[in-house]
């Protein structure tokens, strides 16, 4: 299965790369975990809704304490943008749309007529992996049997952005710092381009 060329659309962010991942309000962590639940229960009501289609989750990977900034937004966009693109070349039919937008964190949740979760799995897995920018993304693929993984269609797992090995273990452990892991994000987004920063060397 091949991915369609993407005609992507530039951002630029009004602020030095430093600040945009670090400007923004901070919620409690109370407030993340009740959003968290919150998501949840509104996938179960989205899988209820919809048995025999296919629902998908977008998030952007963003560590430390600030989860909805002006960067995440112009992310997101572009992990919507790019989502589409590949499903109209795969010709799926959207059912469902819906942008949760809080303090506490930004997703995108699409429902796509289709019961071949597997098919819609492999390709979110190629947007994840085929560039350097999908490193930055969740997409998270579910229907009324549960979810789908990358294990479980025999790939790997994600890999971490400074060590390559797993994310999983290295967010688990805490490895590295979320300095760290937001310069290994800022390294990406000014090579690959798609975003712009006032302190970039042009």
């Amino acid at each position: 299965m091949q991915c369609a060329k993407l005609n992507v659309t530039k951002y630029h962010i009004d602020q030095s790369v430093k600040d945009a991942f670090e400007v923004g309000p901070v919620p409690t962590l109370e407030a993340v975990l009740t959003h968290r639940d919150h998501r949840i229960q509104f996938q179960q009501q989205l899988v209820s809704l919809y048995p025999d289609a296919v629902l998908i989750a977008l998030k952007v990977n963003m560590p430390g304490p600030v989860k909805n900034n002006e960067l995440i937004q112009t992310l997101l966009e572009l992990g919507i943008e790019r989502l589409h693109a590949a499903l109209s070349a795969a010709a799926l039919e959207t059912l469902y749309t819906k942008t949760v937008n809080a303090i506490t964190g930004i997703e995108y949740f699409i429902v796509v007529n289709t019961s071949q979760i597997d098919f819609v799995k492999k390709l979110t897995i190629q947007l994840e992996d085929q560039n350097a920018l999908g490193r930055l993304y969740d997409f998270d693929v579910y229907n009324s049997n549960g979810s789908l993984s990358r294990e479980d269609l025999g790939y790997d797992g994600r890999r971490c952005l400074i060590c390559n090995e797993s994310s999983k273990a290295c967010g688990r452990n805490r490895t590295h710092t979320v300095k760290a892991l937001h310069k290994a994000m800022q390294d990406i987004l000014i090579k690959e381009g798609s975003v712009t920063f006032n302190d970039e060397t042009r």
